[in-house]
């Protein structure tokens, strides 16, 4: 039994509600479509959609959609197709899935080739645990993403990003202290650090270059910049296509474990979902948990 997870107020939704009718009649299937909400962004119908007995689960969504089903499907074995309806829709970019095109990314994720990625898992405050597939933040870019106006997002896409970041910027550096695979990697003061199971962002920048979803651990990325020659080193870095040295201002680690602590509470996001305000986050790899659907 195949199962349609749609965020239903996403432009493009009724287009691939329709193809996957199409797609169940052609196979003989009664269609099986599971509506998010804002109070449940698909991890209670990808519970549903295993508990119906799934055989696999397409997701038309953004990625807190896709985040939120992932963490359910993780270590089943049952594959997720992506139809990516969102503003970064980064797992499709870094994955290769279609994303301006709906008819192909449906065609994908009822027919491509199955590869197992990672997922990782995040708690801040020793909260519980929630799954992100793609990257996490805390300190500067989860500011930016929490500034985020919805309303920029429909008009401007993913440049609303650009935007935020404009006017997030300006700020105060605090005291982190980052510990990968229980060593510790670096402590200072620094405006945030990035944790990334896949590579690029929006615009195709490469934070983490030649990161990989599939290969057991995280990129990790602290920002420090000092003054405004400072941020020029740093943006200069992650928007170069060739780049062979980090400047002081960036520290680049990997590990299969991660552990934050600010000196006071900072905003935390995964995948792009603001998460609020924390001081701890702690984060691990579950290599391999996700099946999903990419082009062949």
């Amino acid at each position: 039994m195949a199962v349609l997870i749609v965020n239903p107020i996403k432009q493009g939704a009724e287009e691939i509600r329709a193809m996957f009718r199409r797609y169940c009649a052609e196979q003989g299937a009664q269609p099986a479509v599971l509506e998010t909400s804002v109070e449940d962004p698909g991890g209670g119908m990808a519970r549903q959609a295993l508990e119906g007995g799934a055989d696999f689960v397409v997701v038309a969504g953004g990625d807190g959609t896709v985040r939120a089903v992932a963490g359910e499907l993780a270590g089943t074995g049952v594959p997720l197709g992506v139809v990516p309806l969102g503003t970064g829709n980064l797992l499709a970019r870094n994955l290769g899935i279609p994303v301006d095109a709906p008819v192909d990314a449906f065609a994908v994720a009822v027919s491509g080739q199955e590869r197992h990625i990672d997922v990782a898992w995040a708690a801040a405050d020793d909260d519980e645990e929630l799954a992100f597939v793609v990257m996490a933040g805390m300190g500067l870019d989860a500011t930016v993403m929490a500034n985020t106006s919805d309303d920029l997002k429909a008009k401007a896409g993913w440049l609303a990003y650009v935007v935020s970041a404009g006017q997030s910027i300006i700020g105060n550096s605090y005291r982190m202290r980052v510990e990968v695979d229980g060593r510790l990697a670096v402590a200072r003061r620094q405006r945030g650090v990035m944790v990334g199971n896949c590579g690029r962002i929006q615009g195709n920048v490469e934070v983490f270059p030649g990161a990989k979803p599939d290969d057991g651990i995280v990129d990790v990325l602290s920002v420090a910049p000092h003054g405004v020659l400072g941020w020029f080193r740093v943006v200069g870095t992650l928007l170069s296509r060739f780049r062979r040295h980090s400047p002081p201002e960036l520290g680049h680690f990997k590990g299969a474990r991660v552990r934050i602590e600010a000196s006071r509470p900072h905003d935390i996001q995964l995948d792009g979902d603001h998460l609020g305000k924390g001081k701890l986050v702690s984060i691990r790899v579950d290599p391999g948990a996700l099946t999903i659907r990419v082009p062949r």
